[in-house]
């Protein structure tokens, strides 16, 4: 019996698949397998990556296919390309040219991993399309191009990031389909040490886009395992990644169609650091934590049924198809069949009863107005200062940086990422392409720092401490429909800034009021930069010097304005992207001009400054009505009619802020007690 179809996975398979949506996910996976099938060869006309960066998701997605409905075409295909892959030289399975060829032994990488889980599947799901002589081949090629590999890479590396999630994985899924038990036994020892590069609350150091692809690995990595050895299963923790669809709930925007990319509509995330902006999590991974948590974590179970039915239902068969291996654009794949039957009835996020205003320890604050279902129109995504961070890696210069999202627009957006290997992915980690600030002195730029590991020793198999970027979240808290977050990240620029804290506070649907206060032990000049989505040209940006700028997209209206007197310069052309590729210059990779950054600076440099910006938010056309009122009292944004009036008072000093709703007479406190910030409705 095959590891990763049991019996008893055949036999609930075959009770719905003529019911939807099973039937038509199953219809959708052999339509892509059998397309891939009647060429010759791995790589197929569709195909835009390396046949390093599809191979597992071609070959185990062809197993599964054969597992259920074999066909003479699929035989032919699976074995030719099973065969081809376990006869390259080991250069090819340590991966590509620019992974480390020199050194001896040699050792394995991410795509060694991938390669090793895809014939493993193969081997264990369709073993029946190869000669005996040629499956004691791939059985070698497992044991020697594949787990001696990705074991070399383990016990040499020093820092503990997603890698040695992958790399376990590839190690486990050939151990379990080999039988060795040996090299099984080191796999299940290196699950339990890998869970912890997860934050204790199911986020992840970088990114929703790596969280994933660590947690499909450690996914994987536990279904090759326990289904080997079902008494193991009570001794691998499904905490904290288990956790991780309550992060990624609150981080979905909406979805919907997105210009080159096909009908379908696609989902919008808050795609800070290296993360794709239609970014949907593993569909295996949402079902493995559906079926395998229903019974320790219900809610994390029902969250993430409700995440694969809201992403993959019933647009199953949108591709890109080739890309989903190592998490570029996911997809959900040949575990998805047989754990479908067993995950739990989905939950909302509504009856989950999520908070509207939700904090996680990488730094991710998201604030809405409401959820979507109840007419939410609003949504504020901050990267903020985080509280320990567990596996940090691909990090951009975007600390106190956020995205706002009105009417299922995103207005300010953070840039996304693009092939590692252009120089633009240069400009879009920068700090000056995010909604932040930078400083300048004697016409040099301070900028935050992106270069951040945590230590592991191979040899005592354990981490070091967490580690930080710098800072300190001051403040997350929300009192009715007012959302007040505080952070301090001076510490990321290094001198001579001493301090660079920011406070938004979210007023409902309409009304964003942002605060810096900035110190520094020399003189700096402060600019604060603001990076506008003109993905698809749809952008109507208009500059009203010196101290605003109104922009629209559809039926999304904003506007922004500067209240520190200070010089804004012209849109510049910038980058805002879909999705990462590993090759440059493909679809997902934003053109020039596809954001517009506008940025104001100070004309002299200075010791110190509070300055506010205040944000209102609307449809195209009542945009218009929206004004800034300014007096000795305080800065008020006043609605067409003069219906809604949110007035910001007060300075970070003692006596704190004072938020006003003056139609309602509704008003909070945000202010200092024993040294910790607090908000409060009077």
């Amino acid at each position: 019996m095959p590891l990763f179809l049991s019996d008893s996975e055949r036999a609930a398979f075959h009770q719905l698949r003529h019911e939807d949506p099973l039937s038509s996910i199953y219809w959708a996976l052999i339509t892509r397998v059998e397309k891939r099938a009647s060429t010759p060869g791995l790589i197929d006309a569709q195909t835009t990556v390396h046949w390093w960066h599809c191979a597992s998701e071609y070959l185990t997605d062809a197993a599964m296919v054969h597992a259920l409905k074999p066909s003479q075409a699929l035989r032919c295909w699976l074995r030719s390309c099973t065969l081809e892959i376990v006869r390259r030289p080991v250069s090819d399975w340590v991966g590509p040219p620019f992974r480390d060829q020199k050194t001896q032994p040699p050792i394995g990488h991410l795509e060694t991993a991938h390669l090793t889980w895809g014939v493993a599947v193969v081997l264990d799901l369709a073993a029946d399309v190869f000669e005996p002589a040629e499956l004691d081949e791939i059985r070698e090629a497992l044991r020697e191009k594949g787990i001696a590999l990705c074991q070399r890479w383990i016990e040499k590396a020093t820092h503990l990031n997603n890698w040695r999630c992958v790399l376990n994985a590839g190690v486990a899924t050939a151990a379990a389909v080999l039988d060795d038990r040996e090299a099984l036994e080191e796999a299940t020892a290196g699950f339990q040490r890998d869970i912890e590069v997860f934050q204790k609350d199911g986020s992840y150091s970088e990114s929703l886009q790596y969280g994933n692809y660590t947690g499909y690995t450690l996914m994987l990595a536990r279904e090759a395992i326990v289904r080997h050895s079902p008494s193991l299963d009570a001794e691998l923790p499904l905490d904290p990644y288990v956790k991780k669809p309550r992060w990624d709930v609150a981080s979905l925007f909406y979805k919907k169609p997105l210009q080159g990319w096909g009908i379908h509509p696609r989902p919008r995330s808050a795609n800070f650091n290296d993360s794709a902006a239609m970014y949907r999590a593993s569909g295996d991974f949402l079902l493995h934590v559906a079926a395998r948590a229903k019974e320790s974590h219900p809610t994390e179970a029902g969250l993430a049924r409700w995440l694969f039915d809201t992403l993959y239902l019933p647009t199953f068969q949108q591709g890109p198809h080739d890309q989903a291996s190592f998490g570029f654009i996911n997809d959900f794949g040949f575990l998805t069949l047989p754990l479908f039957a067993q995950a739990c009835a989905p939950i909302r996020p509504e009856a989950a009863e999520l908070p509207l205003t939700d904090a996680y320890s990488c730094g991710d604050v998201l604030v809405r107005d409401d959820w979507a279902s109840r007419g939410g129109r609003t949504v504020l995504a901050i990267h903020g200062a985080d509280q320990g961070l567990h596996a940090p890696g691909h990090l951009h210069g975007d600390l106190n940086s956020f995205i706002l999202v009105h009417n299922n627009e995103r207005l300010l957006v953070d840039p996304g990422h693009s092939c590692y290997r252009g120089l633009v992915h240069g400009i879009e980690t920068a700090t000056n392409t995010h909604n932040t600030c930078t400083f300048s002195e004697a016409g040099n730029s301070i900028v935050q720092s992106k270069w951040l590991r945590r230590q592991y020793d191979p040899k005592t198999k354990k981490a070091g401490p967490l580690v930080t970027r710098g800072g300190e979240r001051l403040l997350v808290a929300r009192e009715g429909e007012v959302s007040v977050v505080a952070s301090e990240v001076g510490a990321l620029y290094g001198d001579p800034i001493q301090q660079f804290t920011r406070f938004w506070f979210q007023c409902g649907s309409h009304a964003l009021f942002v605060v810096d206060h900035i110190e520094a032990s020399r003189p700096v000049r402060t600019h604060w930069n603001w990076l506008l989505n003109n993905r698809d040209d749809a952008l109507e940006l208009k500059p009203v010097q010196p101290d605003r700028l109104v922009a629209r997209r559809a039926n999304a209206g904003m506007k922004l304005f500067h209240l520190g007197g200070h010089k804004m310069q012209s849109p510049v052309a910038s980058y805002v992207h879909d999705a990462y590729h590993p090759l440059p210059n493909q679809l997902g990779e934003g053109k020039a001009n596809s954001g517009q950054l506008i940025t104001w600076s100070e004309a002299e440099p200075a010791l110190k400054r509070t300055v506010t910006h205040a944000i209102c938010l609307d449809s195209y056309g009542p945009i218009t009505g929206w004004h800034l009122r300014c007096d000795e009292t305080g800065t008020a944004l006043e609605s067409p009619g003069a219906k809604i009036n949110w007035k910001l008072s007060g300075a970070m000093d003692a006596n704190g802020f004072t938020l006003c709703e003056t139609v309602s007479n509704t008003c909070y406190r945000i202010s200092k007690e024993q040294g910790n910030w607090q908000l409060t409705r009077t």
